[in-house]
């Protein structure tokens, strides 16, 4: 069994092709990786890959009502983490990490999904070094920067539309483990990139329960 990926929007070429580039250098055991790639008859681009079986870790979030039910999840986040590191090393960042993309299985397995606006930055770097000065940066794939992410996970850098880091996924895998250990994202739903710029999420030892671990909080404080 596969997940056969297909363009139903034109106007999505670009990402789309950029999604199962990007993916396909990555192997790692908890990025999906992309089998096979081409085109159709009609000229029409898609991709397989593998089939993912799990639950999103928002959902996951959402039905536990205690910390020590959300806690059990934190491996999933290390998880995560470990996958980021490893997509670091070869200069690609994801862009959009959040608990919707965390898919986590019956067994305790997670994978990071939906790779659509990652970037490579050694591709983008050697882009910029050869392109004329005064050109319109763009990520590439003729999306600008601005308006990049999901604002209630959002670095501020990125939700300004600043080239991205590495440090983007940092900041946006605190704000993951801000959302479970606090029960809520750092930002409420429908919030806008100018809030983020704006406006700094409350403190985790406000809105978290008192005994949530002050290393767990430190790590969230440090990445975000």
């Amino acid at each position: 069994d596969v997940a056969l990926k297909e363009l139903l929007d034109e106007g999505m070429a670009a990402r789309f092709e950029q999604e199962a580039r990007l993916t396909a250098k990555l192997q790692h055991p908890a990025i999906v990786g992309v089998l096979e790639a081409g085109r159709r008859p009609d000229g029409s681009p898609f991709y397989t890959m593998e089939f993912v079986v799990g639950e999103p870790l928002d959902q996951k979030i959402a039905r536990c009502t205690t910390l020590d039910d959300r806690l059990a999840l934190l491996p999933a986040v290390v998880t995560v983490a470990e996958a980021l590191a490893y997509a670091h090393v070869k200069r690609i960042v994801h862009r959009d990490v959040k608990p919707r993309n965390v898919m986590v299985g019956d067994y305790g397995e997670s994978v990071l999904i939906d790779w659509g606006i990652a970037k490579d930055l050694g591709e983008a770097e050697a882009r910029s070094a050869a392109a004329p000065r005064g050109t319109e940066r763009q990520t590439g794939d003729g999306l600008t920067e601005m308006g990049l992410g999901t604002p209630q996970y959002v670095a501020p850098e990125q939700a300004a539309g600043a080239p991205p880091t590495e440090r983007v996924d940092v900041y946006a895998l605190g704000a993951t483990l801000y959302h479970l250990f606090a029960g809520r994202p750092p930002y409420p739903a429908g919030c806008e990139f100018r809030h983020v710029i704006a406006t700094p999420p409350p403190s985790l030892d406000v809105v978290a329960p008192r005994d949530t671990p002050r290393s767990l909080q430190s790590i969230v404080a440090k990445a975000m």
